[in-house]
């Protein structure tokens, strides 16, 4: 059974809270993403599987955190937060899920350029509250066989999956520079501004041209099994 906090009472809340304290939060992006996936991917992608996760696990799902740090695709469209705001968002959220006698707090991110300011949200949380905060960060690309890429196969394959209606596949283009870029190249200053135009050309790593629902479905089911796992040891 999972609950969503935006869609309960007062009353409704602390009734489940006596048997439920475990709360998940998602944490996406607005920021281009080729010109055929919209710009709330991330978020989709981030929702969708935090959604599946708090249901199987019997968690509260807060809704998706739909702003996050996409300065990296400047000057092609992105709606950032500066670190030190998002930090901040994100320790508040946390210090008023404890106070509401949350146990654990599980962050699902959507957005590698959110991944760099994650791991000290636990320690921002814990200057704030007078217990250590079992907070914990999940990069859903991590817990999947595929490698990740951006408007590329695996993500317009999973939201093809999830929301087929909001990809054009007609438009779909694979990275327009056409150079063989490594994964260290990307890791070594893929979240510099401006740096992923620059990388990409059109915006897109990866070919889009290949993904299929079914392969989106398929890497859901992985991915969803995959943080049920981990979860399962740590809470």
């Amino acid at each position: 059974m999972s609950l969503h906090i935006n869609e309960i009472s007062d009353q409704e809340f602390r009734i489940a809270a006596n048997r439920i304290q475990t709360a998940i939060l998602p944490i996406g992006s607005l920021e281009q993403h080729g010109e055929h996936l919209p710009v709330s991917t991330d978020s989709l992608i981030i929702d969708h599987i935090s959604t599946k996760v708090a249901s199987e696990i019997q968690a509260f799902k807060l809704p998706v955190l739909s702003y996050g740090i996409s300065y990296e695709h400047t000057p092609m469209f992105n709606l950032s937060l500066q670190s030190s705001t998002l930090l901040a968002a994100l320790t508040d959220i946390c210090c008023s899920l404890l106070e509401q006698k949350m146990k654990t707090i599980i962050i699902l991110n959507g957005h590698h350029g959110n991944a760099g300011i994650l791991p000290y949200v636990s320690q921002a949380v814990g200057e704030k509250v007078s217990r250590d905060p079992n907070i914990y960060i999940l990069n859903y690309w991590q817990l999947m066989s595929d490698q990740f890429d951006h408007a590329g196969k695996v993500e317009t394959s999973l939201l093809l999956a999830i929301a087929p209606d909001m990809v054009q596949m007609e438009k779909a283009k694979a990275n327009s520079n056409n150079l063989q870029k490594s994964r260290i190249t990307y890791a070594a200053f893929g979240n510099s501004p401006g740096s992923f135009p620059r990388l990409t050309g059109n915006g897109v790593w990866g070919d889009p041209s290949k993904a299929n629902a079914e392969k989106g479905f398929e890497l859901l089911v992985e991915i969803i099994r995959n943080i049920k796992s981990v979860l399962f040891e740590l809470i």
